[in-house]
């Protein structure tokens, strides 16, 4: 470097800067030729795989008005997500190659390009097919509220049954109780003076408390037997509902049977009269 320097010293300024801008000439014609070999290098290798051929696929796979089972609405799903996957595969592989070649702007914008349009192929199936499936699972909701609200009249059928059992047996009790606070009250009637006012004062509250038991009891018999009798009002209207729906189909089935005989025995009526024998006359 410093022989350099000392050759360049000892030279005209102008041939100087000739050879310093023939140095730096040759220096750019060595990489263009670089560039040019690697160019010409990435044009003979193998051809990249096109991004957007996954996405076409999966949509003739998967037309739009295919996408009303269950099961393929579920393996369109497992497929867009293969080809999701495919198309970012292919998509890195191209970048890559971009970075090879002379226009690498222009590659990497085409490449952009290609993803975007395969994506944009594989949105309507994906969109679809997770539509289905999504209003599926909310008709099999419906379907099974259905079933459970059907079993509803009778479970409170069976409810206000229990309760009403309940009910009459803490009637009983509370009849035993008053039955042997009476018991009491005779016993003690026997004494005089202040014990028999406070034991008298103790039956009244004692007689009292058991009426409003008994008055309460009572009214809960009667909130279960009108909730009880509600309930067999709901399940007989759900039976008539019922009857009337299979009546409907009977009475359809019968007209359906009805004109089925019709048509069955029209050619045999239009039959001419002259196919049967004549009766010979005596």
């Amino acid at each position: 470097m410093e022989f350099a320097s000392l050759n360049l010293a000892s030279l005209s300024p102008s041939t100087a800067v000739a050879r310093v801008q023939r140095g730096a000439l040759l220096g750019m014609a060595a990489a263009l030729l670089t560039l040019s070999a690697s160019a010409q290098a990435a044009d003979t290798a193998e051809p990249l795989k096109s991004v957007t051929e996954p996405a076409t696929e999966l949509a003739a796979r998967y037309p739009l008005e295919s996408l009303t089972t269950v099961e393929t609405a579920n393996l369109a799903v497992t497929d867009v997500a293969n080809a999701k996957a495919e198309v970012e595969a292919r998509d890195l592989e191209q970048r890559r190659a971009c970075y090879q070649k002379f226009f690498m702007n222009h590659c990497l914008d085409l490449a952009k390009d290609q993803r975007r349009l395969a994506m944009k192929t594989i949105r309507p199936v994906d969109i679809t097919a997770n539509a289905f499936l999504r209003r599926d699972r909310a008709d099999e909701r419906d379907r099974a509220l259905e079933i459970h609200d059907a079993g509803m009249p009778v479970e409170a059928a069976q409810k206000a049954q229990d309760q009403k059992e309940k009910e009459l047996s803490n009637a009983e009790k509370v009849k035993q109780g008053a039955a042997k606070e009476k018991e009491v009250a005779a016993n003690t009637a026997k004494h005089a003076g202040e014990a028999d006012k406070r034991v008298a004062d103790h039956n009244a509250r004692v007689k009292k408390a058991q009426e409003d038991e008994a008055a309460k009891a009572q009214q809960r018999i009667d909130n279960a037997a009108a909730f009880e009798r509600k309930a067999q009002e709901s399940a007989a209207r759900q039976r008539e509902v019922a009857a009337n729906k299979a009546q409907k189909a009977k009475d359809l089935a019968a007209k359906k049977a009805a004109a089925a005989e019709s048509a069955a025995s029209t050619p045999a009526s239009a039959t001419p009269a002259a196919s049967t024998p004549p009766t010979a006359t005596p």
